[in-house]
Order: C-alpha cells, then structure tokens, then sequence
C-alpha cells in the first residue's frame, strides 16, 4: 500500500537513479565487472524469489549536507539485506542467501552510518533477496534514502494518531450495533452495521500495522492480501445493506452479481492498491445503480438521499485514487457509518410511532368489541353469602370496592352486594370494561362521567352520583383507557 514519508528528515535516492546489478554468489561484494552485471534503475530492483548484489554511486549533496548528525540509511523494501558504504560494513537486516536458508528480515530497516564516513563522492554496495515471497509486487523497493538516525516507523504513515481513534470508534461501534441487533427491531440491518464496522477496524489496523510493528518482509504480503480481502468483504456488506433495503425480494439476485463481478475485479486487478480500492467501489457502482432502476420504477424520495451519499463516495474515491486507502478511506467509512446509523434510527423511530398508533388502534376495537358483546349477551356473576346464591349482571354493577375478604358491589339501581372473595380474583372475573383505579377499587367504564384532579387527589365521578378515587400511579393509564372507551 502507499507509504507516506517525512521528506524533510530523509533524503531519498532517485527512484530513477542508476543502478550496477549482478547475480548474488558470494556473501562479500563483487567487483561489479562480471559480464553478468547489467545496469538498471533504482526503481525496477526486484529481489523477489532470487538474490542479487546492487551497486549505487552518489555525490554528497547540498540537501545531504544540511542533515544533521547522526546519519542513517533508510531501507523500506520487501527483501533481507547485507549493507556496504565506501567498503565499510555497516549492518544486514537478516541473511541474504540463494535458496530458502535466507533468514528473514525485517520490511523496514535502518543502518547507522559512522561519522565521516560519508564523503563527497560515495559507493553504496548491498545484497537484496527475498526468497520467502508469497507474491509478486512491481516494485518491491519502496524507499531508499539517507537521513538522521533513528526509528523508521517514524516515517512510515503520518496517521497513527488518528488512525488509532477511529480504530476504537469502529470496535465501539461493532460492539454497539451488535448489543442493540438482539433488543431491537431491524436486527438484520444492526447486525449488518456491526459487521461493516468491525470489517473497517480490521482494514485500518492490517492498514496501519507497518507503522506500528517492524514485522518480516513476508507479513507483508499477507497484509495487502488481508487489507484487498477486507476491502472486498466491506463493499459487499454494504451492498447486501443496500439491496435488501432497496430491492427486496430481488435482494439476493443483486447480491449474487455484485459479488461474481466484485471477485472477478479484484482478482484480475493490478496491484494491491487497486484491488483495494476496487473492493468497494465495485459494489458502490452496482449499488448506485441498483437505487437508481428502483427509483425511477418508485419515484420513492427517500432512495435519492441514499443515492446521493453513494455517489459522493464514489467521486471522492475516483478524486483521490493515488491516496484513497491512506487515512481519507477510513474517515469517508466513518462518516458513512454515521450516515447509516442516523438513517436507521430514524426510521426505527417513524416504525415506533406507528407501531404505537396501530397498537392503540388494536386496543381501541379489542375494547369496542368486548363492550359490544358483552351489551349482547351480559354474563352474570355468581354470589354466595350466608349460604344464600345469588346471580347478578355484570354491566349492572356501577363499581367494586374491596372490604378485607369480600368485595362490595355497588349496583347501578343504587343496591349493594357483597362478594366473597378478594378482589384480585373478582377481577378477573369481570369483563374488560372493568378498569382498577385503586388498589381497592373496580369501576365500570360506562359509569364513568368525569375525572377529577386536585392538587395530588385524582377520582372519578360516576352516573349514579358517586366519587371512586384513583391513585397516582394508574392515573395516565386509566385516562388513556377513557379516551380509547370514549373514541
């Protein structure tokens, strides 16, 4: 992946600089005179799977000559290496060798450069191999350069801080979404933006780990494998966001396309950097177009936000391609996510509200429609006292009032009667037009002619002249039940 450097510390050779190659077949330096040196440039070293010896003659320049002390020379290649400066041995990053027995080095690597050593004209000979390659870069040298001693993560990516940051966003996000997707409605789509989340960690910390571990040359080539596979992995979850929020019951027939051509891309693509960018502008492009046959069959507004959110991305994408997968990448996710999550919470609200409404509407013909029966065919209520039976309709009774082990019934015809039992069981018993108002109190909906507020004393007022108090914890939900008896 690109590399960003801090050029004011380091002086780099030219990448176009010329360059002595010649087969590696001893551990010391060559002459360079064999017929089987050729001269190349800087750029087109490859030491992948093979070793060679690499002669470089330089002057000391002015920009050199401004560097202060001590100095350093700063390798950043995909290879081990055995260093000389004007004949000097001054250090090797693991053991170059012709076969497997090369012990590996490290990707980035710095050699202390002794005091006056360098001169005004300089010989710089050392030996690249990397036998251990699992793939093929075109330019497996990224940097070559002198500067002032010191750590070379320093220049490696000039994001850590940041980039750790989002990290944690991401990982709390992940965690987040995932926690939500088990309690809430739209789990598909929480579990999905957990998955987007943790798949954006991932790639900003393989992305960020060369700044962070000097690690073995071929760790390299898992990393961009793993950040072009992460790439891959994230524009198809969001595409499967996408479809099934956007084509519904075709979701999996864009799915199954945008992954074929996704894979196919990616695949075939030419270096890693392109692979990863590829990764997910693919399924953005699939996507864009996805909204844009369903909106024009819907004319539905809401998929022209998401649209214009997409193709926001994609141009950033295609303005900033040669830097896209540096820090910029991962901020345009974050603010994506946002986007995301916003969007879902709202439309998780509005799904609330109705479901509210509907649930209300529910309650409102339940209650209409066990009134209307119970105006048909009453159901009478068995009273045994004193070995006495006795039968009484229901909708006769005004409201109910607990007394210790019986419950008085007070009639509508302004009688009373006596129930023996508690009046958790009495009610029970009754039809749901019997509503508690008190721990002590059962009332008739259709009795019922105002409700009184006082200060902290709530009642009722009933048809048959009287006051049934109502405590301060049922009060919201017996004038919620008014109004859905009264509508």
């Amino acid at each position: 992946m690109s590399v960003a450097y801090g050029s004011q510390q380091l002086v780099p050779f030219p990448r176009s600089a010329e360059v002595t190659v010649c087969p590696f077949a001893t551990p010391e330096p060559p002459d360079f005179l064999s017929p089987q040196c050729k001269t190349t440039q800087l750029s087109k070293l490859d030491p992948q799977n093979r070793a060679l010896w690499v002669k470089l003659e330089f002057d000391r320049t002015q920009r050199l000559a401004e560097l202060s002390p001590p100095y350093g020379l700063f390798l950043f290649a995909k290879a081990t290496s055995r260093v000389y400066l004007n004949g000097v041995f001054i250090g090797q990053n693991g053991q170059p060798a012709t076969d497997k027995s090369e012990q590996m080095g490290k990707m980035d690597q710095v050699f202390y450069i002794p005091e006056g050593l360098l001169t005004s004209q300089n010989k710089l000979v050392f030996a690249l191999s990397a036998q251990h390659s699992l793939i093929i870069l075109d330019y497996p040298v990224h940097y070559l350069g002198i500067g002032q001693y010191g750590d070379p993560k320093q220049y490696i990516q000039s994001f850590s801080s940041l980039g750790l940051s989002l990290i944690g966003a991401f990982l709390l996000g992940a965690l987040y979404f995932l926690s939500i997707s088990f309690r809430q409605h739209g789990r598909r789509n929480f579990k999905l933006f957990s998955a987007l989340c943790l798949l954006a960690a991932l790639q900003l910390g393989t992305e960020m780990s060369r700044g962070l571990f000097n690690y073995d040359y071929p760790w390299h080539d898992i990393r961009l494998i793993l950040v072009a596979g992460l790439s891959c992995l994230f524009g198809m979850v969001l595409l499967i966001y996408s479809s099934f929020k956007v084509a519904g019951s075709r979701a999996w027939h864009w799915i199954y396309i945008g992954g074929f051509l996704s894979l196919s891309v990616v695949i075939f693509a030419p270096g890693f950097d392109v692979k990863a960018t590829a990764g997910i502008f693919i399924p953005l492009l699939i996507s864009l177009l996805q909204i844009a046959l369903f909106w024009w069959q819907s004319r539905d507004k809401s998929l022209l936000n998401w649209f214009v959110v997409q193709c926001m991305v994609v141009i950033t994408i295609c303005i900033a391609t040669a830097r896209f997968h540096e820090i910029i990448h991962f901020v345009i996710i974050a603010l994506l996510l946002a986007y995301l999550f916003i969007r879902q919470a709202r439309e998780y609200n509005l799904q609330q509200i109705q479901h509210l409404c509907d649930q209300s509407h529910i309650a409102k013909l339940e209650l209409k429609l066990a009134q209307n029966q119970q105006s048909h065919s009453p159901t009478r209520l068995e009273l045994s006292v004193a070995g006495k039976t006795e039968y009484v309709t229901m909708t006769d009774i005004a409201y109910c009032k607990a007394a210790g082990d019986y419950v008085e019934l007070y009639m509508k015809d302004g009688t009373d009667k006596l129930y023996s039992g508690p009046l958790k069981q009495l009610e029970v018993s009754l039809p749901s037009m019997f509503v508690k108002t008190h721990r002590s109190y059962l009332v008739n909906l259709d009795e019922v002619l105002t409700l009184h507020s006082t200060n902290s004393q709530h009642s009722l007022l009933l048809t048959v002249g009287e006051t049934v108090p109502v405590s301060r914890r049922l009060v919201p939900s017996v004038r919620a039940t008014l109004k859905e008896s009264v509508n």
